[in-house]
């Protein structure tokens, strides 16, 4: 039977961080991790004699930045202390100053801030290098990118992805005709309408779920995905982990 594994990208690395603290987020994705063994072997828990036709893995396509735009320190002073004051450490900072030194000081936080929006962007690009190189190196494995993310300049976090889950959702059903069986590799609870769709057009439908190490099902599954699939596939930690290679500097391919 063919099967196309379906993977929801950030869903999927934040299961990674959980599981494996030891993993340096910094590095996006484990660097010696053996990404053709572990899907075709997802594909053989499956379905036996089962084909992998393609590894779609759904990642943003942009990065957006809040605050977008920073107002002229010195032509627009107001509107450039409103838009700090969203973030209290600096709305308590600027009003303890005295009005001639504020300026200086906002001059000096929007600085701070365009510099901290250009590290970030360096690290996405280098997300997106990972990402090609994964592409190129494994055999069938594809990156598709839609939405944005946004990165808070105040607080350094990172938002939650738009539009990624409705591209995996839509392909899933736009490309049902190349396969059988569908392997969604996402907790993700929004996915049970596209779910439905495929069991009407007679397709077979698993998620992948991971275990910690000691053997509980990883929390933040959607029970509701579970129920609409046809069945889990749990994954045991120590077989995610030899995959993975977290850790390790392997040179098996």
């Amino acid at each position: 039977m063919r099967v196309c594994i379906f993977v929801d990208g950030e869903n999927f690395r934040h299961s990674i961080v959980e599981l494996f603290p030891r993993f340096r987020q910094e590095s996006y994705l484990p660097k010696s991790a053996r990404w053709t063994d572990l899907f075709d072997w997802i594909v053989r828990s499956v379905v036996d004699g089962g084909e992998r036709i393609r590894t779609y893995w759904y990642v943003i396509e942009s990065l957006d930045f809040f605050p977008y735009r920073f107002p002229d320190p010195v032509r627009a002073q107001k509107q450039l202390y409103r838009v700090l004051s969203n973030y209290e450490l600096y709305r308590k900072e600027l009003d303890a100053l005295a009005p001639e030194n504020r300026v200086t000081r906002m001059a000096e936080i929007v600085s701070e801030l365009r510099q901290r929006s250009n590290t970030m962007r360096d690290r996405f690009d280098g997300w997106i290098a990972v990402q090609n190189g994964i592409a190129t190196k494994h055999k069938g494995i594809e990156f598709r990118r839609a939405g944005a993310m946004t990165y808070n300049l105040f607080d350094k976090s990172l938002g939650a992805e738009k539009a990624v889950d409705v591209k995996l959702a839509c392909d899933m059903i736009i490309l049902r005709d190349i396969y059988d069986v569908a392997v969604i590799v996402s907790g993700d609870q929004d996915y049970v309408p596209a779910v439905e769709v495929l069991k009407d057009y007679g397709k077979r439908v698993v998620n992948v779920a991971f275990k910690t190490r000691s053997g509980v099902l990883l929390p933040g599954g959607a029970r509701r995905l579970n129920q609409m699939t046809d069945w889990s596939l749990g994954i045991e930690f120590a077989s995610l982990a030899e995959y993975l290679q977290i850790g390790k500097s392997s040179k098996r391919k």
